[in-house]
């Protein structure tokens, strides 16, 4: 009997016993289902989550700085806006934002507090991942035009103003500058933001002293799987932009935050994969349980084909082909449920999943159901094939 003949007979006895096969074509399709949900659209989350600042914050930034106990000089270095420009130009670079800083008295209507100021760029807030509770940012033209405008912390806006409802528009005095408030950060990673008080980096640059020379520089990488590639890059650039400073030279990475969150990513993926590891193999002992209550159901058959001439390896490839049958079925099924799951997904998400990952899941689906449908039916089959032809037909 040819293979298409003992697949078409295996078809008429799985929707004959359709109720029977019922619970194993549902293991089996949702094992397969999210396989391919897994396998195509993890890809894509995990690509996502390593471009989502707010969640990596300070995960991917490579910093670069100077640590003057290292310099054997007297002036330890400093960073120019053309080693920006160079770091700019690097693979993997979304963002690069230099800046200066120092400590100033901040006044408002008599009421004085020591503040962080920072001299930064419009680049500054998407390096950092500052986001804005209200107002806006500092902007290009605001560093063109050297406008005397800031961002301030919530802290700066409580010491200073208590519980003004309006505090945007109004001005502070900083070293002999009044500055208008355009913008309050919100919550930010690093909490001394919220006692910072940030201006255009052309202003500082211009009108404070011991603040025109860059000695930070940051470079936000686009996701995770670059930054220590880039921290080698970032360095070599600096390095060969300036070599006489290179002894003082600091380019830091936070990699823990990274391994933070990527051993917590395997966890969840460790955990997902074994959750349908189990689904697929209750699937497979489902297929062995229902194949063995076939044999025994069909004793006499077994006994009058053998009696009419069929041998043990026909009996055995009926068996085994209507087990893989019943696999590559619940396989199909599952193809079709992950491939209507994948495309919600996608535009729930937002997101683009791997076509070549979705069409590798697809055959590694098609390829794990037939060898599921093997191990699982070989046990029913042998036992079928050495049966006895007149015991057979004597069963009750």
């Amino acid at each position: 009997m040819q293979t298409t003949d003992l697949a078409t007979i295996a078809l008429r006895q799985i929707y004959r016993n359709k109720r029977r096969y019922k619970g194993v074509l549902i293991g089996i399709s949702l094992g397969i289902a999210g396989i391919i949900i897994i396998l195509t659209m993890g890809g894509a989350v995990e690509s996502d989550l390593g471009n989502n600042l707010e969640l990596l914050g300070s995960a991917t930034i490579v910093k670069a700085y100077f640590d003057y106990s290292k310099s054997s000089k007297k002036h330890g270095g400093q960073y120019f806006l053309r080693d920006v420009e160079d770091l700019e130009k690097l693979p993997g670079v979304r963002h690069v934002s230099p800046a200066v800083f120092s400590t100033y008295e901040v006044s408002y209507n008599m009421k004085k507090m020591p503040g962080r100021l920072l001299g930064v760029d419009e680049k500054f807030f998407d390096t950092i991942h500052i986001p804005m509770a209200e107002g806006r940012r500092i902007t290009n033209d605001d560093v063109a035009w050297k406008n005397n405008v800031c961002v301030v912390g919530s802290t700066v806006i409580r010491l200073l103003m208590g519980d003004d409802p309006e505090p945007l528009n109004k001005q502070i005095f900083i070293g002999g500058h009044y500055f208008r408030i355009v913008g309050i950060i919100g919550g930010v990673e690093d909490p001394s933001y919220m006692e910072s008080v940030l201006i255009p980096l052309s202003v500082a640059r211009s009108r404070f002293p011991g603040m025109y020379e860059i000695k930070d520089i940051y470079v936000r990488a686009i996701n995770w799987d670059v930054i220590e590639e880039l921290q080698h890059r970032v360095h070599e650039v600096l390095v060969k932009n300036q070599p006489g400073y290179s002894e003082a030279m600091e380019i830091r990475v936070f990699s823990e935050r990274i391994r933070t969150i990527k051993h917590a990513a395997l966890i969840v993926k460790l955990f997902l994969y074994s959750a349908l590891f189990v689904i697929v193999i209750l699937g497979g002992l489902g297929i062995t349980n229902v194949m063995l209550a076939a044999v025994r159901e069909r004793t006499k058959e077994i006994g009058l084909r053998k009696a009419v001439g069929a041998t043990e390896e026909m009996i055995m490839n009926q068996f085994l082909v209507e087990a893989v049958t019943l696999s590559l079925v619940g396989a199909l099924l599952g193809i079709v449920v992950g491939t209507a799951a994948v495309q919600i997904l996608k535009i729930a998400l937002n997101t683009s999943p791997s076509y070549a990952m979705f069409v590798i899941s697809v055959l590694g689906g098609v390829i794990f159901g037939f060898v599921l449908g093997i191990s699982s039916g070989y046990l029913p089959a042998r036992k079928a094939s050495r049966l006895d032809a007149a015991e057979a037909m004597r069963f009750e």
